[in-house]
């Protein structure tokens, strides 16, 4: 039968989703690669002692099963008595399934490759983007894999989609693609890749903005993209505004300040933090004796502006002025203090 996607075992067949992709070959699966307990293809199988072959897990599980309700050990398989639980590593089994799924993997992903296109319908580079995502996901070593297969790029261009779908994907892919790996981190400095990223902040949809900043939080781990995202324009002052929002979801508010957090390794960026209203990364350096003519003047900025404010907010206050604006400069001067 043909492979799926995700790699998993599907005795139903294909969806109507994948039948794009039946043109392409994909080794077949065979009956001796999959667990008669789980029904899934076996990453560990290991033989007992009258032959048969489960994986790892699943029969330790049965004999935990069997003990706990004190049952005869017998193997799932034959009901037959089993004298022991020993477990012997089918190392040659087990060495053919990770070859077969090597192979496997490969024409997937010449198939994801050719999918990954403006041309393509949405609908295939849902599907690609949703194996690339697993693939990384089953093991962090594939990540050298889409590396070495330049797929980084080909996903990067799916940002300028026209399918809000397939932009949302390309920043969760995207994400977990960079997640905990320099060399990928690399690839997205390249470019105008993070003033691509750094444009989603501003877009109407939540969705967008939610998976656009968890993105760049990942690539704020890294101290080149730091300044690379602090150099694009009005990159810091929306993520300060997202940062200390009451409109946006929690998660997106967090995201946002862990990755002013990061971004506050590079000084210059700390500058714009404290021109924007976010005194604490800077106020920090002072503390710590990291004083320079630029710190300070952009504190004496800061505090300039924020006695204006307060005196703005204390004479309107005092003179019964308008409540909105009232209310505007108060959110203002909390913001510059926090």
């Amino acid at each position: 039968m043909a492979g799926s996607w995700d790699g998993n075992y599907d005795p139903g067949g294909q969806s109507d989703d994948s039948l794009h992709f039946d043109r392409l070959r994909i080794e077949p699966i065979y009956d001796a690669f999959i667990c008669p307990l789980t029904k899934q293809v076996m990453r560990d199988p290991v033989t007992l002692e009258n032959g048969q072959t489960f994986e790892r897990e699943a029969i330790e599980k049965w004999f935990g099963e069997c003990k706990e309700s004190r049952r005869r050990l017998v193997c799932p398989l034959t009901l037959r008595e089993l004298r022991s639980t020993e477990l012997n590593p089918s190392i040659a089994l087990r060495n053919t399934i990770e070859e077969w799924k090597a192979r496997n993997e490969a024409a997937q992903l010449d198939m994801a490759h050719r999918s990954l296109s403006m041309g393509s319908p949405d609908n295939d580079i849902l599907q690609a983007l949703k194996f690339v995502q697993q693939l990384c996901l089953n093991n962090r070593s594939n990540k050298h894999v889409i590396r070495n297969a330049e797929l980084t790029p080909v996903i990067v261009n799916m940002l300028k989609s026209s399918s809000r779908l397939v932009r949302c994907k390309a920043l969760e892919t995207l994400r977990i693609v960079v997640e905990d790996d320099s060399d990928n981190k690399e690839i997205m400095a390249e470019g105008d890749t993070v003033r691509m990223i750094v444009k989603f902040l501003s877009n109407e949809q939540s969705k967008e903005r939610e998976e656009a900043v968890s993105l760049l939080y990942e690539l704020s781990e890294s101290e080149l993209l730091c300044e690379k995202i602090g150099l694009v324009n009005g990159a810091i002052l929306m993520l300060v505004g997202m940062a200390s929002s009451n409109s946006e979801n929690l998660l997106t508010v967090e995201k946002a300040d862990k990755t002013l957090e990061n971004l506050a390794k590079c000084e210059n960026n700390v500058r714009q933090m404290a021109e924007n209203g976010r005194l604490r990364p800077l106020l920090t350096l002072l503390l710590e004796g990291v004083v320079t003519c630029t710190n300070l003047r952009s504190l004496w900025m800061c505090i300039t502006h924020c006695v204006h404010v307060f005196s703005t907010f204390f004479f309107m206050s005092i003179t019964g002025a308008n409540e909105e604006m009232l209310y505007m400069d108060q959110n203002l001067l909390a913001c510059l203090l926090c």
